[in-house]
């Protein structure tokens, strides 16, 4: 693969400001709790609330990124999450103990969150075609290791140190990975593309649903951007819902620790999809049946979750959702860059992960609320219903694709 060092720099980048990510990820539910005493449903909005403001803003910044390059969105991006977490550790220290400053900070992160669209187009950037899903893959490792470890360093400081301090060493890390990017990565967008594309694009507008409609009715990328949207989604349904299966009783009775190494484990195992199988599939049976595969696994990955009644038996599932929803996620993200335009790769890509943040948002709510009314079997067992929805008709536009060539 070419532009080694570029692609060292991604991975450092997103990796460090995920660890900052992660690290704050548990600290929300028990600080709303325990200190600000709030109700559920503001819980709530204060969760949603990062991923609907990334649903409106991607598509801004992966338009920015197109015409200005990658590099200034994703300093800009690093440095937007700089000042997020110093809000919210005004909050967090009891500075401004405020229910209000506190959604503010997450909306205000949820903005500025463009790093990994502005990635992904990097990665467009330097690879070619037969290296995408590779370049893909090492995003999204990146992505599942800051997961796998952030969560843990928050857990580990916040008991020893406070609320406040963890989000300090958040902020810190998202530092150090703006002035990597500023001093280190080199703009991988060439400059006379840059030109072009600002005398021929407007900026997309947020509000604009049109751009949306537009981008999944063509012919050449829609497709990848309704397969992404879904497996979202149905992976989605299990955040919230997980832990109260697990936590259950009369069922598997984890306590909070097991429940953060479940979390641990579902990260570590979607880093070695990443690495291992993702390109191993590609290399045996092809971008386009992996896709297809993977979206199959997925359905049993879901559907299996609510019966497993042993550890053994649900780590077993969970692997198997991991490997997965890794491939159909990250084959989908590169069959999508590889037929969108070179033109307008930061557009797509933004349009895309903005829909990503989209059904992350609607899938944790569909899955508490048929949780709640239907019983704790019905957010895999929906989950694993559009899986099998989505993996039909998959291989349905496949077919099609081939008798038409």
């Amino acid at each position: 693969m070419k532009n080694k060092p570029a692609l060292a720099i991604i991975f450092l980048t997103i990796f460090i400001d995920l660890l900052g990510f992660g690290i704050i990820m548990p600290l929300l539910p028990s600080f709303s709790v325990n200190v600000l005493h709030i109700n559920e449903l503001t819980i709530g909005l204060m969760v949603g609330i990062y991923s609907l403001m990334q649903f409106f803003f991607n598509p801004v910044w992966g338009s920015l990124s197109d015409r200005y390059g990658r590099k200034p969105v994703l300093v800009m991006s690093l440095i937007g999450g700089v000042i997020s977490n110093l809000l919210l550790a005004f909050v967090f220290s009891g500075i401004i103990l405020s229910a209000f400053l506190f959604i503010t900070a997450r909306a205000f992160a949820g903005i500025f969150a463009a790093n990994i669209s502005a990635a992904q187009a990097v990665i467009s950037d330097i690879t070619s075609p037969e290296d995408r899903t590779k370049g893909i893959s090492l995003i999204s490792t990146a992505f599942a290791m800051g997961f796998v470890f952030g969560p843990a360093i928050g857990g580990i400081l916040s008991e020893n140190f406070g609320y406040a301090f963890p989000v300090y060493v958040s902020a810190a890390m998202s530092l150090i990975a703006s002035l990597l990017c500023i001093f280190v990565f080199k703009e991988s967008l060439p400059h006379e593309v840059q030109l072009r594309n600002r005398l021929n694009k407007k900026i997309i507008n947020p509000l604009n649903f049109g751009n949306f409609y537009k981008a999944l009715k063509n012919k050449s990328y829609g497709v990848f951007m309704i397969i992404f949207f879904v497996s979202v989604f149905s992976f989605s349904n299990i955040f919230g819902t997980i832990q109260l299966f697990a936590g259950r009783p009369e069922g598997l009775n984890f306590n909070q620790a097991e429940i953060g190494y479940l979390f641990s484990y579902m990260g570590i195992t979607g880093g070695l999809v990443q690495v291992i199988f993702v390109n191993f599939f590609k290399r045996m049976i092809g971008e386009e049946n992996s896709l297809v595969l993977g979206c199959f696994i997925t359905i049993f990955g879901l559907g299996l979750i609510g019966f497993s009644v042993t550890v053994p038996f649900l780590l077993l599932v969970i692997a198997t959702l991991s490997l997965g929803n890794g491939i159909s996620s990250t084959v989908s993200i590169s069959l999508l860059s590889q037929n969108a335009g070179k033109e307008e790769q930061g557009s797509v890509l933004g349009l895309n992960q903005s829909l990503g943040s989209f059904a992350r948002f609607l899938g944790p709510v569909w899955g508490g609320f048929v949780y709640q009314f239907f019983g704790y079997k019905f957010p895999f067992l929906t989950g694993s219903l559009f899986m099998l929805i989505i993996t039909v008709f998959s291989y349905l536009f496949f077919k099609k694709r081939k008798l038409s060539h």
